[in-house]
């Protein structure tokens, strides 16, 4: 199985902040959401790093007007 390793880091990473934020359950982070799905997601994304897939882009063009 590819990348087992992470998988192992991330799993062991989100039950650590399960166990920690919400009480050990995932059902405690949807409750706290308050029946929001945008409240959910805000949550998911600033509590589980694992979660947060960003990066920044710089475009450079040749012959672009400044």
């Amino acid at each position: 199985m590819p990348l087992m390793e992470d998988r192992h880091r991330v799993l062991n990473e989100a039950g650590r902040i399960l166990l920690e934020k919400f009480g050990g359950s995932f059902l405690n982070c949807v409750r706290k959401s308050e029946k929001s799905a945008q409240k959910l997601l805000h949550l998911i994304v600033e509590s589980f790093p694992s979660y947060r897939d960003v990066t920044e882009f710089e475009v450079t063009c040749s012959g672009c007007s400044p």
